[in-house]
């Protein structure tokens, strides 16, 4: 059965950055994400280089019904005074939480009220290793694109960077 993940605005960005769009692509799952989520992608060319994954049906945007709408207002309104989290990152947090499946997120609040929440949680450094293990691209890559990230993303955790960088360099 393929993995079922879904995507938060933030890695969607990381992976532009580097130009690793497409690879994430590539990797064996099973892509989704919500409708607000595509309305965040304002910079230039953002939106259309991952639309384009919509149009050839891999990447799955998810639009709520009005109750479901409603249900995320709420989550939202209770949360965000404490949390400072988003429509948005209520949006991909409660889906995920709906339907049991992984998030991919490099907001640190988000992740941490959604994992405390019960939800699986994982940010850009996960996808990285994917790629690397699924042999998508070679580890001297992906160390190179790290070192890349880091300078556009600089909430990255510097010890994990390191380490993997390391690792990757070595092989």
């Amino acid at each position: 059965m393929q993995k079922i993940v879904v995507n938060d605005t933030n890695v969607f960005i990381d992976l532009l950055d580097v130009e690793l769009l497409d690879f994430f692509f590539s990797l064996p799952w099973e892509i989704h994400t919500t409708d607000t989520v595509m309305l965040e992608l304002t910079n230039e060319g953002q939106h259309d280089a991952v639309q384009q994954f919509v149009d050839n049906k891999r990447l799955h945007v998810i639009e709520f019904e009005s109750k479901q709408v409603m249900e995320i207002a709420s989550m939202h309104s209770k949360l965000r005074d404490k949390t400072n989290v988003s429509f948005t990152d209520c949006s991909v947090w409660y889906y995920a939480k709906s339907k049991h499946y992984p998030l991919l997120t490099g907001d640190r609040k988000l992740r941490s009220s959604a994992s405390h929440d019960g939800v699986e949680v994982h940010g850009i450094l996960y996808v990285f290793d994917a790629l690397v293990e699924h042999g998508i691209i070679k580890a001297n890559d992906a160390a190179s694109r790290l070192r890349q990230l880091r300078l556009s993303n600089p909430r990255l955790p510097k010890e994990e960077v390191e380490r993997r960088i390391k690792t990757w360099e070595g092989e």
